[in-house]
């Protein structure tokens, strides 16, 4: 699949609003302040359609050109964690699967 910065970007923070099974209205509000509703409905369409592992393997082949420094691999975090926490509730399982994702930005 070939995707652009934003693309890669939201379907990161879809699936970072999606790791606990649902998506809170706070967190597609917090989703939306980083891309337009347009493209927000067309990569939910995408993301919809796509597994784990498909979503997981975009992320695995598309991370050395999105997020290929330091700077870039802290912003996405800041904002996956900004959507995680955006239901005012942080779960075990968010969090673990926030560092999962830490670690495959990283690795």
């Amino acid at each position: 699949m070939n995707i652009n910065r934003n693309t890669f970007k939201t379907l990161l923070l879809l699936y970072a609003a999606n790791i606990d099974g649902q998506q809170h209205p706070n967190e597609v509000k917090v989703i939306l302040k980083s891309t337009r509703k347009e493209d927000y409905e067309k990569q939910m369409n995408i993301f919809e359609k796509l597994g784990d592992a498909e979503i997981l393997n975009i992320i695995r082949d598309n991370k050395e050109k999105y997020a290929a420094t330091p700077a870039d691999r802290m912003k996405l975090l800041y904002d996956i964690r900004s959507v995680i926490e955006a239901d005012e509730k942080l779960t075990s399982i968010e969090e673990y699967l926030y560092r999962k994702i830490e670690n495959l930005l990283d690795a």
